[in-house]
C-alpha cells in the first residue's frame, strides 16, 4: 500500500462512486469519503468498498475538501471526485510513486467525457489539475466553486503519467443545466472578493471566450459537440457576469 490518503466529497453520488472506488482499489489503505448530505446510497456504497465515511457539512467545495483531509491517515493527498476514475497507466503510476520532497504538488491531466464521448480539445483538453500533495504544506482555497490549492512557500509542479477520466455531464442537457448552476456560483464568488461587473464584461467576455474555447482552443475539431460548449461557455460567461451585476447591485438571484 502506499503512504497516501485517497479523499473524495460526495453527494448523491451512487450512481458513479462505486466506479471510481473499484478504479482506486488496494491503491490505498486509506480511503476517506466525506459525505455532505446524501439521500441515495452513496455512503453503503463506499462502505462495500471499505471507505471510512464521514458526514460533513456542504460549505462550498474548498472548506468542505480541506474539513475532509483532517481525516486523512497520512500526510500525503490524492483528492479525486465523485465523477472520475483513474485509468490503468495512472494506477502504475500511482503505484510505484514516492514523494522526492514536501513542496510538490503533482498534477494529473483529466480525460473529460461528454456522455461516452471524449472531448480532446475546446476547453476540456489541456485540463492539467494539483491532486497529490502534503496536507502540511497544501490546503485549498476556500473557494466555493472553481477551488485551487495554495501554499506559503514557493511549490514545484510534477505531472504524473496516465489520466483522470472525468465523467461529469450526461449529455448536453446536463452539460448546459450544471454550466449555469456553475455561472451562479462564480459570481457569488466573484461578489464576496469584491469583483466588479460592467457592460463589458457582459457584452465582450461572452464574445471573447466562444473565440478562445471554438478557435484558440481548437473546439472545431470537436466537431458538433465543439461548437455546442464553445456556445455553452459564452452563455456560461454572460450569466456569470450579469448575476455578479445583480449582486453587486443588491439584487437577488432567479
Amino acid at each position: 500500500m502506499n503512504a497516501f490518503s485517497i479523499i473524495i466529497i460526495a453527494k448523491d453520488a451512487g450512481s458513479k462512486i462505486g466506479r471510481l472506488l473499484q478504479s482506486v482499489k488496494s491503491l490505498s489503505d486509506d480511503v476517506v469519503v466525506c459525505d455532505t448530505g446524501s439521500a441515495d446510497n452513496t455512503i453503503s456504497i463506499a462502505k462495500e468498498f471499505d471507505a471510512r465515511v464521514y458526514s460533513i457539512p456542504w460549505e462550498g467545495y474548498g472548506k468542505s475538501k480541506n474539513a475532509a483531509i483532517n481525516f486523512a491517515k497520512y500526510n500525503w493527498i490524492l483528492s479525486l471526485d465523485c465523477d472520475e476514475k483513474i485509468d490503468t497507466k495512472l494506477y502504475n503510476t500511482l503505484n510505484n510513486w514516492r514523494p522526492l520532497n514536501d513542496t510538490i504538488v503533482y498534477q494529473i491531466k483529466r480525460k473529460n467525457f461528454l456522455g461516452d464521448i471524449w472531448i480532446a480539445h475546446s476547453d476540456w483538453g489541456a485540463d492539467w489539475q494539483n491532486r497529490l500533495f502534503n496536507k502540511h504544506v497544501v490546503w485549498w482555497d476556500d473557494s466555493i466553486a472553481h477551488e485551487v490549492t495554495v501554499a506559503d512557500v514557493p511549490l514545484k509542479k510534477i505531472r504524473l503519467s496516465g489520466y483522470l477520466e472525468h465523467y461529469t455531464y450526461i449529455d448536453e442537457a446536463d452539460y448546459k443545466k450544471k454550466m449555469i448552476s456553475y455561472a451562479n456560483l462564480m459570481a457569488l464568488k466573484y461578489h464576496q472578493r469584491k469583483k466588479k461587473s460592467n457592460f463589458l464584461h457582459i457584452s465582450l467576455s461572452p464574445l471573447y471566450n466562444f473565440i478562445k474555447t471554438y478557435f484558440f482552443k481548437s473546439g472545431f475539431m470537436d466537431g458538433r459537440n465543439g461548437w455546442m460548449i464553445a456556445k455553452t461557455k459564452a452563455y456560461y460567461t454572460y450569466i456569470k457576469y450579469r448575476k455578479l451585476k445583480d449582486l453587486n447591485s443588491n439584487k437577488n438571484l432567479r
